[in-house]
């Protein structure tokens, strides 16, 4: 038998008058579970508020394809969020011991809820805590995902130019073995002074001069058969070697034909054997510096893009932000994405919180680049209006439904099916971006589409409008 007293010592019921406390002890029905018994399923519509009088209970949640579970002991309640909102219970809940347990009917909470204002300012407490930690539980969960999806973009962006330098640096150790062997026979064979000095003007001449280009693939042949079959002529040996390294430079049976005239047979294939190591040697060492500069332009635009080692406000060039943010999304826009930058570089620049301003555009291009599915035109333009600097980002998807557009920036908010979600998104990104832009900074976050044409528009102060809310 339930007593008034003990309800009276619950939280949630300790302000209600006495008569409402013994109208509630007549509207709830107590029951006996046994440890192992199902109180409720994951995903079941409770019809009912649990109180849990004595004894304990577990919650079972499996996420992610990972299983948490939450130990609660009496007194205590369950399902006020779920009966207030009328949504399923987010896990199972289970009877860990023997426990002595009520139920209230919909009917009666809905009935006290609305009639009772000490048990709605209670109830109004634990929604409010609810929301507050399911937002945050999603906001650290986007932003998890955010930060796994940018790591594994950054690994592969970071992972090409590395294996470039690899086998650059593979090439390079069998070629000084080879202009080694190439630089003994120039001596070996005796050849003369004047035309070493010939053989390293040509050398230098040939680094800055264009070869048959790679794209046309049929000339490049033709120029590569020709000059083949020139230095068989002239008695140079495996012609077929040294003539594509020699025409992707640019030297043809022309400029060789002045050495030719000086050179016997033998002297000849040792100078063209030491013109073709030292140009392949000279390209490969080129496509490793590539690689490594690649490498310090990423290393730089994520330190830049987190404004690593500085303060968390700063003053900034908001095209510094965009640039750094599109070279680390570089992973996400293929060549089927053509990047169009309208900036207005006379603007000045702006006191913001940098790395945090970086994550807006993130989530603003993320989404553009998903509705184009990997082919359109993505446009960036910055101008300015009145005192503040506008930044829209514009892209040519299908665009967003009508009906969608003011939902865009709620919490939780997706139009994507749940297939769709699993794993990727929660429906914060947006959200996230509009607490960024209008709590951080005091400007404002909106969009506007139609087919072929989606674009987001953020505005920021020029002056120190922004707050600390988080």
């Amino acid at each position: 038998m339930i007593e008034l007293d003990e309800l009276g010592r619950m939280p949630v019921f300790a302000d209600l008058p006495r008569e409402r406390l013994q109208w509630l002890c007549d509207n709830l029905t107590e029951f006996a579970a046994k440890a192992g018994d199902v109180l409720l399923e994951e995903s079941e519509m409770s019809t009912s508020l649990l109180l849990l009088l004595e004894g304990e209970v577990r919650t079972m949640r499996r996420a992610e394809g990972e299983l948490s579970t939450e130990r609660y002991v009496a007194p205590e309640i369950f399902g006020t969020p779920c009966l207030v909102a009328s949504i399923p219970y987010p896990a199972t809940l289970r009877a860990a011991t023997d426990c002595r347990i009520a139920r209230l009917p919909e009917v009666a909470f809905r009935d006290l809820f609305v009639s009772c204002g000490s048990f709605t300012r209670v109830v109004a407490r634990v929604m409010t805590d609810w929301l507050t930690a399911l937002e945050t539980a999603g906001r650290n969960r986007e932003k998890l995902a955010a930060l796994g999806k940018l790591s594994a973009g950054l690994a592969h962006e970071l992972n090409n130019p590395a294996s470039a330098m690899t086998r650059a640096l593979d090439h390079m150790l069998g070629g000084l073995a080879a202009i080694e062997d190439s630089a003994l026979a120039l001596g070996l064979r005796a050849v003369p002074r004047e035309a070493v000095d010939e053989l390293r003007a040509l050398v230098a001449r040939s680094a800055t001069q264009a070869g048959v280009s790679a794209a046309d693939a049929l000339r490049q042949g033709e120029a590569e058969s020709l000059l083949g079959d020139w230095l068989a002529t002239h008695g140079v040996a495996k012609p077929w070697l040294a003539a594509p390294c020699l025409v992707a430079h640019g030297i043809t049976s022309d400029a060789l034909g002045q050495l030719a005239a000086r050179l016997n047979a033998e002297q000849l294939d040792a100078a063209v054997s030491w013109i073709a190591q030292v140009l392949e040697l000279r390209s490969v060492m080129h496509e490793a510096m590539r690689g490594a500069a690649r490498i310090s332009d990423i290393v730089k635009a994520v330190k830049s893009y987190s404004y690593m080692d500085q303060g968390p406000r700063q003053e900034v060039d908001i095209h510094d932000g965009i640039e750094d943010t599109l070279t680390v999304m570089a992973h996400e826009l293929n060549p089927g994405i053509v990047i169009v930058r309208d900036y207005d570089r006379s603007l000045p620049r702006l006191p913001v919180y940098g790395s945090e301003l970086n994550q807006v555009w993130t989530r603003i291009i993320e989404n553009a680049v998903e509705a184009m599915n990997g082919h359109g035109e993505l446009t960036v333009r910055t101008r300015r209006h009145a005192d503040h600097a506008m930044v829209e980002i514009i892209d040519t998807g299908p665009g967003i439904p009508r009906e969608v557009v003011p939902h865009l920036f709620e919490p939780f908010f997706t139009s994507k099916q749940a297939s769709q979600v699993q794993g990727h998104s929660l429906g914060m990104g947006l959200h996230v971006a509009y607490r960024i832009v209008v709590n951080r900074h005091g400007g404002t976050i909106e969009a506007c589409s139609r087919p072929a044409e989606t674009v987001f528009r953020v505005t920021l102060p020029l002056g120190k409008k922004g707050t600390d809310i988080v």
